[in-house]
């Protein structure tokens, strides 16, 4: 792993050759367009990412936009994010991601180069699940393109390194199609010298221990075992909301029904809480959420919903023993998967 990489400064000045190292936006008014105060942005749910291109065609990561000023994107080619990412997948998602990020590039910059395009068009919805701290979505994500995110290996080792070891923990112990980490060596070498990590005296398993004992981590994992209950993510009752749509008003309507929806899911109690008296696993880690359907006919109450799965669970328990509860919050819910956030 190359030290330099863990500094965008540093990055930069080696990457784009420049000088100084500055950020490319220090000023809030970076190269690029005739009236774009940016060369290339990205525009997610609540926040802007800026790169840059060099003269040398060298596609730079410059960092979010910290700016107090909103981008100006006036005059800018509008780009649709590939579509390998969309809410509309979800019954809900978070709000942090509640969205098909948009790409902005200033009227003199060239991005017609075929992997840049497909760079710059799949990199914003990693850019988001990153910034949400999303373990699962970055690092599904992430599987679903890395021939695309390989080809600029080092730009997406630094946009990963920030959550590397929460996202390769969600990979390889988190999800049932776990997977071998050497497989995947752009997030496994930044994962290694931020664990540090050596095969020879322990393993993976035992240095993820470490880790969490030393540290308080995020994670969003999906459940296993849902089909063990009766939790309904999608009551008739809320299906019902679009019956009386009206075409006098209806985007009015149809958003106001979304918004009502995201905000009912949003608000349903979650608990992540360790289960020692299961029989079964006494490492197990037990998930509630509030039963929808009831909780819209007065009736609050939570209902299990599924569990953390096993080998997750194993070094979450054993590596904070006295640690019972581990809040929890409602991420993501589709046709066949249930995510939440807990804290280790």
């Amino acid at each position: 792993m190359l030290h330099y990489l863990l500094h965008p400064l540093i990055y930069n000045c080696i990457v784009n050759g420049s000088g100084t190292g500055s950020p490319a936006h220090a000023s809030g008014k970076p190269p690029g367009g005739e009236k774009m105060n940016a060369q290339i942005l990205i525009k997610t749910a609540r926040d802007w990412f800026e790169f840059t291109k060099s003269k040398t065609g060298q596609l730079d990561y410059a960092g979010k936009w910290e700016a107090d000023n909103e981008p100006d994107v006036d005059g800018a080619q509008k780009l649709t994010s590939s579509t390998y990412y969309t809410p509309s997948f979800y019954t809900f998602i978070d709000s942090a991601l509640n969205c098909n990020p948009v790409v902005y590039v200033a009227p003199n910059i060239d991005v017609s180069d075929k992997d840049v395009f497909d760079y710059l068009i799949h990199i914003g919805p990693v850019l988001a699940a990153v910034e949400a701290k999303n373990s699962l979505l970055a690092g599904e994500l992430f599987l679903r393109r890395h021939t695309v995110f390989e080809k600029f290996a080092q730009l997406t080792q630094f946009i990963l390194e920030p959550y590397c070891v929460e996202i390769l923990f969600t990979l390889c112990y988190g999800r049932m199609q776990n997977i071998n980490a050497e497989t995947f060596p752009l997030l496994f070498d930044s994962v290694k010298e931020k664990l540090e990590f050596d095969s020879s005296r322990e393993t993976l398993d035992q240095a993820y221990m470490r880790w969490f004992k030393k540290n308080d981590v995020t994670l969003t994992l999906p459940l296993v075992g849902t089909c063990f209950y009766n939790w309904d993510s999608a009551p008739y009752v809320l299906e019902k909301l679009c019956d009386n749509l009206s075409c006098d008003d209806l985007p009015g309507m149809a958003e106001k029904i979304r918004t009502a929806k995201h905000n009912f899911y949003e608000s349903l109690e979650t608990s992540v809480q360790a289960e020692p008296y299961n029989r079964h696993d006494k490492n197990s880690i037990l998930v509630c959420i509030e039963n929808p359907e009831a909780k819209i006919s007065g009736n609050r109450g939570l209902e299990k919903a599924g569990h953390i799965r096993a080998l997750a669970a194993k070094i979450i328990r054993e590596a904070k023993p006295k640690k019972m509860a581990y809040g929890g919050k409602l991420v993501c819910l589709a046709y066949d998967v249930i995510a939440v956030e807990l804290s280790v």
